[in-house]
C-alpha cells in the first residue's frame, strides 16, 4: 500500500513539474523551502490548467472552426471510396444506399467544380485588373494622363482619381500615402499620381486654380477638381475630408466594377450599379451637413463676404 501511495504521489509531482515547465512556471519541487512562493505557483498552475481546459472546450463548439472544416471538405477534390455493405440478406438496401451516395457524390463534385471555376475566374479578373494598374497608386506622366483615362474608359464606366503633385509639398506626400491605402481598398478605381510644375499645361487644360490638386474622372468625364489645400489647414491634410469628397463624387468602387467590365457585362449592370450608389446616399448621410443626396460643399469666398458685410454696414449708416 505504501509503495503504491508513493508511486501515485511521485506521478502527481512529475505531472505538476511537467505542466509547470510547459506553462513557464518554476518546478514545484524546487520551492519546498519557500512555502509562500510554492503556494502562489500552485495557484497559478491551477488557473492555467483551468484556462487551457476552457479554451479546448470553446474550440470544440466554435462555429468558425467548424465552418473552416466544412469549407475544406467542400473544396477537397479527391474522392474517398465509400465502404460497401457486406451484410448477407441486405443487398437491395445496400444497392439503394450506394445509389444515393453516388448521387450525393456527383452533386458535391459539381458544386466543387463550379466553386473552383468561380475562384479561378475571380483570380484571373484580379490579375487582369492588377496588370491594368488597379489596386495601387500609379505614376503617370502629365502628357499621358488624359490618354490613359480614355484608354481605361474604353470598356465603359471607368473611375479615375489623379493627384497632380508638385515637389516640396508635405500635404501632397500625405495624400499619396492615403491614396495608396484607398487604392488597395477600392480596387475598382484607378488611382494615379502625376508630377507637374506650377505652369504645367495640364493644369490649365483642366482649369485648376491651384496646385497640388485632386481631379476625378467618371466615364471619361471630369466630375471633380479640388486643390489639396481645401482638405485641411495650411501644411496639413485631413484624410477623412479626402475620403468624404471622393465618396460624394461616387468615384470609389469595389473590385467587382473592374471584373464586370472585363467580363463584358450588359448595360443593365451599370443601371444596377447607379441604383446601388443612390441607395448608399439614402442610407449614409453626409459627414458635413447630414444630407442624404449627392451634393458638393463649396467654401465661401471670405473676401466677398467681408465686402458684403461692409456694404450692408454702409447702407445701415446711410
Amino acid at each position: 500500500m505504501e509503495a503504491s501511495s508513493n508511486a501515485c504521489c511521485m506521478s502527481k509531482e512529475d505531472k505538476d513539474a511537467a505542466d509547470a515547465a510547459r506553462f513557464g512556471l518554476p518546478d514545484p519541487r524546487e520551492l519546498e523551502d519557500d512555502p509562500v512562493l510554492a503556494g502562489c505557483c500552485e495557484e497559478d498552475l491551477h488557473n492555467l490548467r483551468r484556462a487551457e481546459a476552457l479554451h479546448k472546450a470553446l474550440l470544440d463548439v466554435d462555429c468558425s472552426t467548424s465552418r473552416m472544416k466544412l469549407q475544406q471538405q467542400a473544396l477537397h477534390v479527391t474522392q474517398h471510396p465509400q465502404p460497401q455493405s457486406q451484410e448477407p440478406g441486405g443487398k437491395e438496401d445496400g444497392l439503394g444506399e450506394e445509389d444515393d451516395d453516388d448521387d450525393d457524390d456527383e452533386l458535391l463534385s459539381e458544386l466543387r467544380r463550379r466553386r473552383l471555376a468561380e475562384l479561378q475566374r475571380q483570380a484571373a479578373e484580379r490579375q487582369q485588373a492588377a496588370d491594368q494598374g488597379y489596386g495601387r497608386l500609379n505614376d503617370v506622366a502629365a502628357g499621358a494622363l488624359l490618354a490613359r483615362v480614355e484608354q481605361l474608359d474604353h470598356p465603359g464606366a471607368a473611375t479615375v482619381v489623379a493627384h497632380l503633385t508638385v515637389s516640396g509639398c508635405e500635404a501632397g506626400a500625405v495624400l499619396d500615402e492615403h491614396l495608396t491605402c484607398l487604392a488597395h481598398r477600392h480596387r475598382g478605381t484607378f488611382f494615379a499620381r502625376v508630377a507637374v510644375k506650377r505652369n504645367d499645361p495640364l493644369a490649365a487644360r483642366l482649369r485648376l486654380e491651384g496646385l497640388p490638386a485632386l481631379v476625378c474622372f467618371r466615364s471619361g468625364a471630369l466630375v471633380g477638381r479640388a486643390a489639396v489645400s481645401q482638405f485641411g489647414p495650411p501644411g496639413c491634410l485631413v484624410e477623412e475630408e479626402v475620403t468624404s469628397y471622393l465618396q460624394r463624387l461616387s468615384v470609389l468602387r469595389g473590385e467587382s466594377a473592374v471584373g464586370g467590365r472585363a467580363a463584358g457585362d450588359a448595360p443593365g449592370d451599370e443601371d444596377a450599379e447607379e441604383q446601388e450608389e443612390e441607395e448608399e446616399w439614402r442610407l449614409k448621410p453626409c459627414d458635413v451637413c447630414g444630407r442624404r443626396y449627392p451634393h458638393e460643399h463649396v467654401r465661401a469666398v471670405y473676401g466677398t463676404c467681408h465686402r458684403r458685410s461692409d456694404s450692408s454696414g454702409e447702407d445701415e449708416g446711410r
